[in-house]
């Protein structure tokens, strides 16, 4: 994990003149090496929804117009 971040340093060490330049690149750096590293991961909504399908019912419910 460390080595895109020293990538990015070492590429960016001339050419990235200022802070904001510098620190957008190295979240983007990081971000995908997050990914690549987690890829294999489910989201919460596909984790939770086999289990909310079968223990939730649909409840209907009855309107009346007020008088």
């Amino acid at each position: 994990m460390m080595t895109g971040i020293d990538d990015c340093y070492i590429s960016g060490k001339g050419c990235m003149t200022t802070l904001g330049n510098f620190a957008k690149a190295s979240y983007d750096v990081i971000s995908n090496i997050y990914s690549y590293l987690t890829i294999f991961t489910r989201s919460p909504y596909q984790k939770f929804t086999d289990h909310l399908v079968k223990t939730h019912t649909s409840i209907s419910v009855h309107r009346t117009q007020a008088p």
